[in-house]
């Protein structure tokens, strides 16, 4: 799927000065509504990409038409910017789910400051919201599967909102682990994070939710740990001395 814009961060800094920053998919125009009154079409287009999201939060189907009534604005118009239903529940699940996650984790690592802490705080907070909004972000992932979909007028690519929800946690840690060993453990991190672990686990495994959070947390925190020895190892060894020449 094609990436259609960049990101608008969101963050915020709490009392222990770590800075929780997200980027949340940006809602763009699409190709054919470029030029003209670029502000105009814009506002038009958030406003029926959350009227949709409304819906799509409260488990309920809805035409164009009736997403074009709730935001007040003209079918007609609606009809030019999501010229079919799948289009704007592909949009709208995936602003909505990023708005949850959003808030969610935001708030639960307002008062954790150590990096292992706020590692957990994230994947718990991301266990709960994905319970409480399983229709949510299964929508979303039905969405961003669907060949329909891969085109990117329909559908912007998730832009690594998990990264940098993971950089929040423990970005700290860059500099002792090193750009290379971070960037991989961030990696093998996200496979933890998400409704695709949450699908693996319990769909696939069929593991029971209670159990699933304890293996996310588990496998983690056992990452986390074992990318910290790394490093340790790697500073406590010394190079061998050259030998002294005649």
């Amino acid at each position: 799927m094609s990436h259609h814009g960049n990101g608008v961060p969101s963050q915020s800094t709490n009392l222990q000065g770590h800075t929780t920053q997200f980027a949340v998919p940006p809602l763009t125009i699409m190709s054919n509504l470029a030029g003209g009154r670029t502000n105009q079409k814009l506002r038009t287009h958030v406003a029926l990409v959350e009227s949709a999201a409304q819906f799509v939060r409260d488990g309920k189907s809805f035409t164009v038409a009736e997403v074009a009534d709730r935001a007040k604005v003209g079918r007609t118009t609606a009809y030019r910017y999501f010229p079919s239903v799948e289009t704007l529940i592909a949009q709208a699940s995936l602003h909505a789910t990023t708005e949850v996650e959003k808030n969610s984790i935001g708030a639960a690592l307002e008062s954790k400051a150590s990096a292992e802490e706020r590692l957990r705080a994230v994947l718990e907070a991301s266990d709960e919201s994905i319970a409480a909004h399983e229709h949510l972000y299964r929508t979303m992932l039905r969405m961003s599967l669907s060949g329909e979909n891969a085109h990117e007028d329909v559908l912007p690519r998730r832009l690594g909102a998990r990264k940098g929800v993971l950089n929040s946690a423990i970005g700290s840690l860059r500099a002792q682990l090193g750009d290379k060993r971070y960037d991989k453990l961030t990696a093998a991190l996200s496979l933890f994070l998400g409704i695709e672990s949450a699908v693996v686990l319990g769909d696939v495994c069929l593991v029971p939710a209670d159990k699933a959070r304890d293996v996310k947390v588990w496998g983690a925190s056992v990452l986390l740990a074992g990318a910290m020895a790394e490093t340790s190892q790697g500073a406590g060894q010394t190079k061998p001395r050259r030998s002294a020449t005649s």
